[in-house]
């Protein structure tokens, strides 16, 4: 393969593990909820006889679609962020910023990663489960894992893009 091709490559595979898998996922995920919750108030109101599981699940679903999707966010470096000093910076400012900026993301999502999996052990070696469905609690919890770590993640694949201030 030529070389030109091999950063071409690179980017399509990156973009695949970092965009479209995961709003592909997270379409799914939003997509059962939407029936979900369709079914639960055709249930209640025209049944009487509301999904005792319909609500908790709802929530599951939302916590893991936004802990998939933030990965997304990190990679496209679209955070929101105030940028009424740092565009009137120079390079050398703007350059200083990315990088504490960068090194703060990926400290940051890293320890909530690490703290997230500490978590999840507790919950798996003592069997807790969810109120109403009796899920066993880590899969939920899990979102915060997989979340932060495809976050610090994302940084690291993006760190050029975040220290030169360049998303394509």
């Amino acid at each position: 393969m030529p070389d030109d091709q091999a950063p071409s490559q690179r980017k399509n595979i990156e973009e695949l593990i970092f965009v479209k898998i995961p709003h592909v996922i997270a379409g799914i995920l939003f997509f059962a909820g939407v029936a979900i919750n369709i079914f639960n108030v055709v249930a209640r109101y025209v049944f009487a006889s509301p999904v005792f599981w319909a609500e908790e699940i709802l929530v599951f679903l939302v916590i893991w679609t936004v802990f998939l999707v933030a990965g997304t966010v990190t990679y496209r470096g679209a955070h929101l962020n105030m940028d009424l000093i740092y565009s009137g910076m120079n390079r050398h400012w703007k350059l200083a910023v990315n990088a504490a900026v960068l090194v703060s993301l990926i400290a940051s999502t890293s320890f909530a990663a690490f703290q997230s999996a500490k978590i999840v052990m507790l919950h798996y070696r003592n069997h807790g489960v969810t109120a109403a469905t009796d899920i066993p609690l880590w899969i939920p919890i899990s979102a915060l894992l997989f979340g932060f770590s495809f976050m610090a993640l994302a940084a690291i694949v993006r760190f050029r893009s975040y220290l030169t201030g360049k998303f394509d």
